[in-house]
């Protein structure tokens, strides 16, 4: 039996409908006994004794069939009880909902499992009406299915939300089960975890007074209905993903196609470079031969046969000293930093033809790297035209150079006359004055030998001014040599002095001391320091006679292992028409000049690997600059 305070009060209430209905069975047997007895006529006073005892017999035999009966049905009572428990029991612990209604919708009776759903205890739930627990959406839904059950009296089915009212706890037995279910569905698509769903199936049945009832069996589809939920939301996520996906691949797939186009023009036009470079490579006049780092030829033009008379593919795998032996890489093959300084500049070597002779070339090298592996590319121009053009142009300014030197002598034949005189008027006094001495009785040995040592001294000077104007216009063959630039600069103006004196300009020289030497044609650049000296007196003679004329000679160590010298003077200047013409060659500022001493002059700086320039303002005098390149040691040439 069961123990449980619900399933008491159901027994007790069982217990009182089987006595009622017990009593009113024994009523009504009696009654008809007594029926029968009235009908029989028997009269018991009337009867004989031996029919007394035949009817008292037959009490006793209907007595003990009574009694066996009793028996039975004592029995048959007590299985009804059994059963009864067994129901109330199974009924209770059902996990399956069971209510019944009326026909107003209120419940009469609930077991467990439907309490449990509704949120209450089985005692709350009697006399409520079922539609408080239906959530208001489905409402309309719940009275179509209470309508067409009680109209229609078959069977109805019904799916809708409910929500607890009664504000009672969940029964103990139920509270894992609540926690199992709130648990298993937190999940990111769960949606409605605190709403039940039910499936209500339902029928109308009649009661022992034939008054109408509803049976309503309540399944709990929550689990079911949030697993269609979460299943179609996770498919509404999967085609949206399956939608970004599809549109993230057809972006992709159409950059991979852009990306494609682009390779394939990439390519067309690698090969079109390709192409143009091969044509390139092969009409250029210029030899190209690349090597590896061992110095073995991997590539060469067609020029290369024009310039050493040796065909492409005779010179693949060779060594580069097969044609260069004096090249920068084979030189500088334990210098790797030299070697990449190198790469960047153009230098002058000698190529060994097939026939074994030499010819001068201009070399270029050029690096570069495939898969990690370094390469040099030679660039070799043939310039023994350019050689021979050089030798004849420089043949052709010695001879510009010589004549402008005739013409300049010419200009300072007065000057120099004049210089040329004093130490010969003084030679003529002191011999004028030694045979006085002579033919005095007693000559004055000491003296005389003091004056004939002035003659010297004299004799000397004159023949040094006649050596350097010599030296000066005679035509000579280039000829470079090691020289302090001070000296030369001391020459020049040494040359110059009378003209200076003579035009009243007073000369300054701000000398570095020290200079390093430098390897030039010492007449040259004593010619172009006359050329700038003389073109300053010029400009100063057109001052007034009343403003100091002055021209200052600086010489001094600048950087990039030079030295420059400036030549300034503070005339009237050259306006911006003379500034843009005073170097075109045949242009002059003078009456009877020829315009040809400043291009001459820095046609002479240039073959000296110099440069000269110029800086001048109207009214504020004009200095003349030219810089040459001090005497590289031998390492550095090299």
């Amino acid at each position: 039996m069961s123990k449980s305070p619900n399933g008491h009060l159901m027994t007790e209430s069982f217990d009182g409908k089987e006595e009622a209905f017990l009593d009113k069975h024994r009523e009504t047997i009696r009654k008809q006994a007594e029926i029968m007895l009235a009908h029989s006529g028997a009269d018991i006073a009337r009867m004989s004794t031996e029919d007394i005892q035949k009817l008292l017999f037959e009490f006793q035999v209907h007595q003990i069939e009574l009694e066996m009966q009793n028996e039975e049905l004592n029995r048959a009572h007590q299985e009804l009880i059994e059963s009864r428990d067994s129901y109330a029991q199974l009924y209770d612990a059902s996990p399956i909902g069971y209510l019944t209604l009326n026909e107003a919708g209120i419940i009469q009776k609930a077991n467990v499992a439907a309490a449990s759903l509704l949120g209450c205890l089985k005692e709350e739930l009697i006399n409520k009406r079922l539609s408080q627990f239906i959530d208001p959406p489905d409402q309309d839904n719940y009275s179509l299915f209470l309508h067409g059950l009680l109209s229609q009296k078959t069977e109805q089915v019904l799916s809708a939300k409910i929500r607890k009212s009664c504000g009672s706890s969940t029964p103990p037995e139920y509270q894992y089960i609540q926690l199992c279910e709130e648990t298993r569905w937190s999940q990111p698509c769960d949606k409605n975890n605190k709403v039940t769903y039910i499936e209500c199936c339902a029928k109308v049945v009649y009661n022992d007074n034939n008054v109408s009832q509803i049976c309503l069996v309540i399944h709990d589809v929550t689990e079911r209905k949030q697993a269609q939920e979460t299943i179609a939301c996770l498919n509404d996520k999967l085609e949206q993903k399956i939608r970004r996906q599809t549109s993230e691949l057809t972006l992709t797939n159409l950059s991979l196609v852009k990306k494609i186009e682009e390779l394939r023009c990439s390519k067309h036009q690698l090969l079109e470079r390709e192409a143009k470079l091969n044509s390139i490579f092969n009409a250029s006049v210029e030899g190209i031969i690349t090597i590896d780092m061992t110095d073995i030829i991997v590539s060469a033009n067609a020029a290369v046969e024009t310039i050493f008379g040796y065909k492409p593919e005779e010179l693949i795998g060779c060594h580069i000293n097969k044609l260069m032996p004096s090249s920068p890489r084979e030189k500088n093959h334990c210098n790797a930093s030299r070697t990449v300084k190198m790469a960047s500049q153009i230098r002058e070597i000698e190529g060994i033809r097939k026939n074994s002779s030499i010819v001068p070339l201009d070399l270029s090298v050029a690096e570069f790297s495939i898969d990690n592996t370094h390469y040099f590319t030679n660039i070799v121009r043939d310039i023994s035209l350019r050689k021979y053009q050089e030798l004849q142009d420089k043949a052709h300014l010695d001879e510009l150079a010589h004549v402008t030197r005739l013409g300049l002598m010419g200009e300072m034949a007065s000057g120099i006359a004049h210089e040329v005189n004093q130490p010969l008027a003084a030679i003529s006094s002191y011999t004028q004055a030694s045979l006085n001495l002579m033919r005095s009785e007693n000559p004055d040995v000491i003296k005389l030998t003091e004056i004939l040592s002035k003659t010297q001294q004299q004799a000397l000077r004159a023949g040094r001014i006649i050596h350097r104007m010599r030296e000066f216009v005679k035509s000579h063959a280039k000829h470079r040599s090691t020289a302090d630039l001070n000296t030369l600069i001391h020459n020049a103006t040494d040359l110059c002095i009378a003209e200076l004196k003579q035009n009243g300009i007073k000369l300054t020289l701000k000398l570095e001391n020290n200079l390093p030497p430098i390897d030039v044609d010492h007449i040259q650049i004593e010619q172009v320091l006359i050329n700038l000296i003389r073109n300053s007196v010029d400009a100063l003679k057109s001052l007034p006679a009343n403003q100091q004329r002055q021209l200052s000679i600086c010489s001094e160590l600048i950087p990039d292992n030079g030295i420059q010298v400036r030549v300034k003077d503070n005339g009237p200047g050259l306006d911006e028409e003379q500034q843009q013409k005073i170097l075109t060659p045949f242009y002059t500022t003078k009456a009877d000049g020829m315009g040809m001493g400043l291009s001459i002059s820095r046609s002479l700086i240039s073959a000296h690997d110099g440069n000269l320039h110029f800086n001048s303002q109207s009214g504020k005098g004009t200095t003349f600059y030219f810089t040459l390149p001090v005497r590289r040691k031998s390492n550095e040439r090299n």
